[in-house]
């Protein structure tokens, strides 16, 4: 059995693919780079490349066939809401993934295990082992397994998903007005939760959240739109 595999959450082992279990593309992949200077070991990037390519793919595929009339770039809207580092981090959360990273003793005490990126990119990782161990058709049953609740989610209302600072920018340029975004923060450097508040003309439009300056902006121009009685 892999060192990895002892670690892991029952969660994850309960969903892992039987072909990625024990094997050291599995050990790999919870490999973070930092541990490559310290011990002069491989690290998981290169299956975080390929592990990359096969999310893409597979939440491409899913979305194609599930969404016939949807054109291209919504498409890749949805995509994109979908195949993001919060996203995969929160995937990450959910199964314990952060305690199994063997990283260097540097990175866990500036709170690595923690990271949004570090944790995304280790769920990568593991997606190109399923691929080296198991091939591409177990590889993307996988990937739409672990991220089965966030595609559904887009699926099942496609034209909710917009860039609604530029629904909103286009709005009030009808009013010759042009929206101004004030944020701020809290929280850790690696687990920030940011704020923005959305004005025209010193208004307060609308406000929102997210994990990251572009997440939250989008949230509160959503809002403001939702106030202002528009269909993004």
């Amino acid at each position: 059995m892999s060192q990895a595999f002892r670690r892991l959450s029952p969660d994850l082992v309960e969903v892992l693919p039987h072909g990625l279990i024990g094997t050291k593309s599995l050990d790999l992949a919870f490999k973070h780079r930092s541990l490559v200077k310290e011990y002069d070991v491989e690290s998981n990037e290169r299956l975080e490349f390929l592990g990359d390519a096969v999310l893409q793919i597979a939440v491409s595929d899913y979305l194609f066939n599930r969404l016939a009339d949807i054109p291209e770039g919504v498409l890749t809207k949805l995509r994109a809401s979908v195949v993001n580092s919060a996203v995969l981090a929160e995937v990450a959360r959910r199964y314990a993934i952060g305690d199994v990273i063997e990283m260097s003793k540097g990175e866990e005490s500036s709170g690595g295990r923690s990271k949004g990126s570090i944790l995304a990119d280790c769920v990568e990782a593991i997606f190109g082992a399923c691929y080296v161990e198991c091939g591409f058709e177990v590889a993307r049953g996988f990937v739409t397994l672990l991220l089965g609740e966030e595609i559904e989610a887009v699926v099942a209302n496609p034209v909710a998903l917009g860039d609604y600072k530029s629904s909103l920018q286009e709005y009030l340029a009808r009013s010759s007005l042009f929206p101004t975004y004030e944020m701020s923060w809290d929280g850790p450097d690696h687990a920030r939760t940011f704020y923005a508040k959305v004005y025209a003309d010193d208004d307060l439009l609308g406000d929102g959240m997210g994990v990251s300056k572009k997440q939250a902006q989008q949230d509160a121009a959503k809002n403001a739109l939702l106030e202002l009685g528009v269909e993004a």
